[in-house]
Formats: C-alpha cells, sequence, structure tokens
C-alpha cells in the first residue's frame, strides 16, 4: 500500500517537474532569458502555486455541502429536513464532515505544503542569482 502510494507521488511530482520544465524553457526562449533563470522562476511559481493550494485545503471547515439526488436527503444541520431540489450548482444541505474526510483535508494540505516547498527549492538550486556555495 505504501509502495503505491510512493509511486503515484513520484509520478505526479515527475509530471509537476516536466511540465513546468518544459513551459518555463519555452516561456524563456521566448523573451531570450537565461535557461536557469526561467527554470528557477517556473519552479518559483509553480511551487507559490501549489502553497496557495495548501491555503484553500486548509482552509475547509467543519461542514461540507451535500449535493446528494437522492429524494429523502440526510438530516441536514438545523434539523429540519430540506426540500428536494434539482440544481446542479446549489447544494441541497449543509452536513457536518466525516472524521475521514477532515484527515483527508488535512493530509491533503500537508502533501501540498511539502510539494510547494519542494519545488521552492528545487527553483532556488536552479536560479542562478542565488548560489548557496
Amino acid at each position: 500500500m505504501i509502495r503505491s502510494g510512493l509511486r503515484r507521488l513520484a509520478i505526479i511530482f515527475g509530471v509537476i517537474f516536466a511540465l513546468t520544465s518544459i513551459v518555463s524553457l519555452i516561456i524563456g526562449a521566448l523573451v531570450h532569458a537565461s535557461l536557469e533563470r526561467s527554470i528557477a522562476i517556473g519552479f518559483y511559481i509553480a511551487g507559490s502555486g501549489v502553497l496557495v493550494g495548501c491555503f484553500i485545503f486548509g482552509l475547509k471547515g467543519p461542514v461540507r455541502a451535500d449535493y446528494g439526488t437522492s429524494e429523502h436527503p440526510e438530516q441536514p444541520l438545523g434539523g429540519q429536513p430540506s426540500l428536494p431540489t434539482r440544481s446542479i450548482l446549489l447544494p441541497r444541505s449543509i452536513r457536518r464532515a466525516t472524521p475521514e474526510e477532515r484527515a483527508e483535508s488535512k493530509r491533503n494540505s500537508v502533501a501540498l505544503f511539502v510539494l510547494g516547498i519542494v519545488l521552492i527549492v528545487i527553483a532556488a538550486a536552479f536560479d542562478p542569482r542565488r548560489r548557496a556555495f
């Protein structure tokens, strides 16, 4: 189970690394910038975007919207049953998040935080203006 999870994580990271590198190199070539600098800026942007995603996942509260399609929805938070609606955009009711959903939200937030920091460290390694050694 852990091995397959690590394999999926490596695939996700490899795809993000490859796409960021390719897009950065293309944009850097179009604006006649240094290739190292364009890769660094691309990874800075990707890392920042992932950190914003981490922040959004971390903001999920203890309630979730219920978009169920059954005619007999579960009892919402207020205790009164909600009227059945057919809207795709509006939730039928609001329900409390299960402990598994809350734990998954925290795990996703931590994973995105680590991925964002790794992308920023990679960017710092490629950045020709900032050398550690």
